[in-house]
């Protein structure tokens, strides 16, 4: 995943940019210091600081230096994202109980719940002491602070609807746009804001929410190609198959899989075998199918939300992302 963005001109400079003012981040309190700040370091492929920083340069390059947003503002922004997404993963490992992600080694493995709970806490805290430097207005935090109560209903409606049999697409869909898809929306928002240079959502609302739009839909895409990937065995995601299966959280092809008897039958077992739910899909392709074709849907939007801007070069990297995530739908195999 570092080498995401090989080829592109302004993401991989940008993502550099990023990664230095991670690294620059201070946590005082020994022996947190070293894990956390290693984390920060370690940071993966950065897609939603990447989402920031192109609107971003859109913003700026549409101000054409009429207004006093700078480039480092929106890198200082997309870097509080970055720290936000880590802070929602860290307590996503203490309620999965997790000793790896990504094939790297866990807070909540070094540390366990309590303190982990409260380092992720911690980056909380620095999200928004990152944001408090370069934010235009009071509006721009409420934003972020609707957007982040977003986020957390998201988590609780997947929550709750662990080991639901009958849940519904339209469920799934709700769960993902919040947990998912909303931190996708905020990168585009709050790169384009801060590059616009404007104070309020009602400066730019229409082309903000051309923005909100594209990264919804392709955070929507994004998840359901994780959902693909978590039952292609030759795909390499750095995560344990069938894990979210386990823990009663379905995937878009087990929930368009529920409407069948036979799959109902094998969920019934309390530990369904690997084997076995890769044979049923195996047999039954079509339910992998409809779900390519369900994130195909998302993607195609997400191309057609780029329609609204003009084709400046940071939008061009944009389309290009997508073509990026495009072959990766592509090549997701059962």
């Amino acid at each position: 995943m570092a080498t995401l963005f090989q080829g592109y001109h302004f993401a991989s400079q940008d993502a550099k940019a990023v990664r230095d003012i991670l690294a620059k981040q201070r946590f005082p309190i020994k022996p947190y210091q070293d894990k956390v700040e290693n984390m920060l370091k370690q940071n993966g492929k950065m897609l939603r600081a990447t989402l920031a920083n192109l609107f971003g340069r859109y913003g700026l390059h549409l101000s054409n230096g009429l207004n006093r947003a700078t480039l480092a503002d929106v890198h200082q922004g997309a870097a509080a994202i970055e720290v936000l997404h880590l802070a929602t993963l860290v307590h996503d490992d203490v309620v999965d109980d997790a000793d790896q992600r990504r094939g790297l080694t866990t807070l909540q493995h070094f540390f366990g719940n309590k303190d982990t709970i409260y380092l992720g806490d911690q980056l909380f805290t620095k999200y928004f002491q990152l944001l408090i430097a370069v934010s235009p207005s009071n509006d721009f935090i409420r934003y972020h602070a609707d957007m982040m109560e977003k986020i957390l209903s998201g988590e609780l409606i997947q929550d709750r609807m662990r080991f639901n049999h009958n849940i519904q697409l339209a469920d799934y869909y709700q769960a993902i746009q919040g947990k998912t898809a909303a931190l996708f929306s905020l990168s585009a928002v709050s790169g384009l804001w801060l590059g616009s240079g404007i104070q309020h959502l009602q400066d730019a609302k229409t082309t903000l929410q051309a923005a909100y739009q594209f990264g919804e839909n392709l955070g929507m895409a994004f998840q359901m190609i994780d959902d693909l990937q978590d039952l292609d065995m030759t795909a390499k995601t750095g995560k344990p198959k069938f894990e979210d299966l386990k823990e009663g959280v379905y995937t878009l092809p087990i929930i368009l899989a529920l409407a069948d008897a036979d799959f109902q039958a094998i969920l019934k077992n309390d530990h369904p075998g690997l084997n076995q739910v890769i044979g049923f899909f195996q047999s039954h392709s079509e339910y992998f199918q409809s779900s390519r074709e369900i994130c195909q849907h998302f993607l195609l939007e997400a191309q057609k939300n780029l329609d609204f801007f003009q084709p400046e070069d940071e939008i061009k990297e944009l389309q290009k992302l997508i073509k990026q995530i495009q072959s990766q739908l592509d090549s997701a195999q059962i």
